[in-house]
């Protein structure tokens, strides 16, 4: 059984796990409180590691073979004083990812967020990417809300993992 676990990475991110059954599970990514930051710091959170690697354990079974993750590439841009501190956090979120999933020994495969959406024909339109994962997997209970779009996109980077890079049949 092929697990591909899809990761939309940020503070607000999600990630979904799907097996050849379809969808096992998608959850918002677990934050907690960054120690220190003040009440005026723009940046408050931080991804939780020990939550994220105690989630993906218990959906990706022990006896199974490594799931193969997908994870949206992110870079950084430049701009103002407060952008730059929230892609900080950004590549902070991400490197919490990457570390968990290093230590899990996961393997994975960085895919930029413009080619997986053209797959969908998805831009930057988020009620778009909710659309269309809920017409590839259903109505699921996880993907109700308009504010889900993270998870939708979890959802389809996955779904892009089974098809473009493992060549699984929808």
């Amino acid at each position: 059984m092929t697990i591909i676990i899809g990761i939309d990475p940020g503070l607000t991110g999600a990630c979904a796990v799907l097996d050849h059954q379809g969808v096992r599970a998608v959850f918002d990514l677990p934050t907690m409180p960054v120690p220190g930051a003040g009440p005026k710091a723009l940046v408050q959170r931080k991804i939780d590691s020990r939550a994220l690697c105690s989630l993906l354990l218990k959906h990706c079974p022990a006896d199974a073979a490594k799931p193969q993750v997908i994870l949206e590439q992110v870079n950084t841009m430049g701009g103002a004083n407060n952008a730059v501190q929230t892609q900080g956090s950004l590549m902070r979120s991400l490197g919490a990812i990457e570390t968990v999933l290093e230590c899990l020994r996961f393997p994975v495969e960085y895919v930029a967020p413009q080619r997986w959406k053209r797959r969908y024909g998805l831009g930057s339109d988020k009620k778009k990417a909710l659309e269309t994962a809920r017409g590839l997997y259903g109505e699921l209970p996880e993907l109700k809300r308009q504010k889900d779009h993270n998870r939708a996109e979890a959802v389809l980077l996955a779904h892009w993992g089974k098809i473009d890079l493992l060549g699984a049949q929808a």
